[in-house]
């Protein structure tokens, strides 16, 4: 009876845990060079769980058809944000299809400081970039992978520096008292410029002051 009851608590907690994360549905398919009239749907890959900050991948349902690519065309990657979004809202990631000949190329995803994907890119493995230059003139066959667990995923979150705000300076402090001292009182304005007020008032003054007698008598004596 009691392993009953606690396996029906793991049963519990794991559909709360599942309900309160977010899935993010990853889709892929092969884009054929040179680009069709109609392109080849894209293809459920696997799912994006995100959980405050705990993120895991989930395999997709198998038995998928499988694409196939004569190496010349293009693999796509894309994350759909919300189950309405259509393609042209999806963040996408491509790179060519011969890199898929040799190693798996990093699919990277990275995530906003919410865990919310906010970019991908594909990024091919160093040994299939000489081996897909070499088979740039034939043709090749190359399938699309079946499952998550055929590609490398790398999950990068963002993280941003805090920053502290800018303080105003401290406050000057008594030394006697240890308590920040008064503010000094503005001075007014003729405490700030008196010393022009003065000169100006002296230099209107003497301009101001009365004429310089004029000099000269009148007339000679008499004899």
């Amino acid at each position: 009876m009691r392993s009953l009851i606690s396996i029906s608590a793991i049963l519990l907690a794991s559909s709360a845990v599942y309900a309160d994360s977010t899935t993010y549905r990853i889709h892929h398919r092969f884009l054929s060079h040179p680009s069709p009239t109609s392109p080849t749907p894209f293809q459920h890959l696997g799912n994006l769980l995100v959980q405050d900050t705990l993120t895991t991948l989930e395999d997709g349902p198998a038995g998928s058809d499988h694409q196939t690519d004569d190496g010349k065309g293009w693999y796509q990657v894309g994350v759909q944000l919300d189950q309405y979004d259509t393609q042209e809202e999806w963040l996408i990631g491509s790179t060519k299809a011969c890199y898929l000949s040799t190693s798996p190329p990093k699919i990277q995803i990275h995530l906003t400081t919410s865990s919310i994907p906010s970019s991908i890119s594909i990024i091919p493995h160093s040994s299939s970039i000489s081996s897909c230059q070499s088979t740039s003139n034939s043709t090749i066959s190359v399938k699309l992978p079946a499952g998550l667990n055929e590609l490398t995923f790398d999950l990068i979150k963002d993280i941003h520096k805090t920053y502290s705000p800018s303080l105003a300076p401290p406050p000057t402090v008594d030394p006697t008292t240890g308590s920040p001292a008064p503010p000094e009182v503005e001075k007014t304005f003729f405490q700030k410029y008196w010393m022009y007020i003065v000169g100006i008032a002296l230099f209107f003054a003497i301009q101001m002051g009365p004429d310089e007698p004029r000099g000269g008598g009148a007339g000679g004596g008499g004899k």
